[in-house]
């Protein structure tokens, strides 16, 4: 199982067994609830004073602890208005405002008026001017839980506040794996894109060389084409081969067996012309080697 798995079901988990507790406690709470309308008689202040100071000498208190308000709490309070006015209740693992419940609580099942909270754990209480000690009905009352019940609630209530605090903790978690895990994933496609940039980058790097050999290429082609263009303009349109046929005179021939040795006699000459024109191009040893060429032929001939 992944991290996220363990967390999931350990999730899962606590919120069956929240569901759990909440339907125990309901299953747990009395069934009959009280109809007694609470309502305190009004003191001066004067009164409120001097009951307040008294309920804070009194040495003797009602404690309260984690099982809350049951039947005993509200006996052993009529048993002590037997002799005092005033009651002290110490109110144990509860928060500042469940002591404000508990006290408004114990004022309803017992009749008397809450005088003051000191130090959000000391309920100070007054039993009332006509106090007289009622039947033993209301003095445990049934809307109250017995002493075992009161414990189990108190067991089931435990539980679900730790599962209360704990819930929130495990979706917390949770959110932040999660995020980890995007961020995680934007990493790697982060760097996925990192390696297709840089191979991007090294085909670009590359392209200039390309690039080069192309121009280089095209510059061949360019060159190889200009000398072709420049050829075709130094050819002259053939220019020397009509130069060498002999000028036509305006004359008509008188004879056209003369005519002919004329022409081939004209085109010796221009022959001869050229190899002499040919000659003096050459240097004095071409000269030497042609003109020994010629010996040999005419020996051969």
């Amino acid at each position: 199982m992944t991290a996220d798995e363990k967390i999931l079901y350990k999730l899962r988990k606590a919120q069956k067994k929240e569901e759990k507790l909440v339907e125990a406690l309901k299953k747990i709470e009395p069934k009959e609830t009280s109809e007694t309308i609470h309502d305190p008689e009004i003191l001066t202040p004067e009164e409120h004073f001097f009951f307040l100071k008294m309920g804070l000498k009194c040495k003797n208190y009602v404690p309260v602890g984690r099982r809350g308000i049951y039947q005993g709490v509200i006996l052993n309070m009529h048993l002590h208005w037997k002799k005092h006015q005033t009651l002290k209740v110490v109110v144990k693992t509860f928060s500042p405002e469940e002591v404000k419940e508990i006290a408004a609580e114990l004022a309803r099942l017992s009749g008397g008026i809450v005088l003051d909270i000191q130090e959000d754990d000391t309920i100070i209480m007054y039993r009332g001017k006509n106090y007289s000690q009622p039947p033993t009905e209301i003095m445990s009352p049934r809307v109250t839980l017995s002493r075992k019940k009161a414990l189990d609630k108190s067991i089931y209530r435990d539980g679900l506040r730790a599962v209360r605090k704990y819930i929130p903790k495990l979706e917390q978690d949770l959110k932040l794996l999660q995020t980890q895990g995007s961020s995680k994933f934007k990493s790697k496609i982060s760097d996925k894109l990192r390696e297709i940039l840089d191979g991007n980058k090294e085909c670009s790097g590359d392209d200039p060389i390309m690039a080069s050999d192309s121009e280089d290429l095209s510059d061949i082609f360019e060159t190889e084409s200009e000398t072709e263009t420049e050829e075709k303009v130094e050819r002259p349109l053939y220019l020397d081969a009509f130069e060498k046929f002999p000028v036509e005179n305006d004359r008509e021939p008188e004879d056209f067996g003369m005519h002919l040795r004329q022409i081939s006699m004209e085109s010796k000459s221009a022959k001869s012309v050229k190899k002499e024109s040919d000659l003096t191009n050459f240097d004095e040893v071409d000269r030497i080697f042609m003109h020994a060429a010629s010996l040999l032929k005419k020996k051969r001939r």
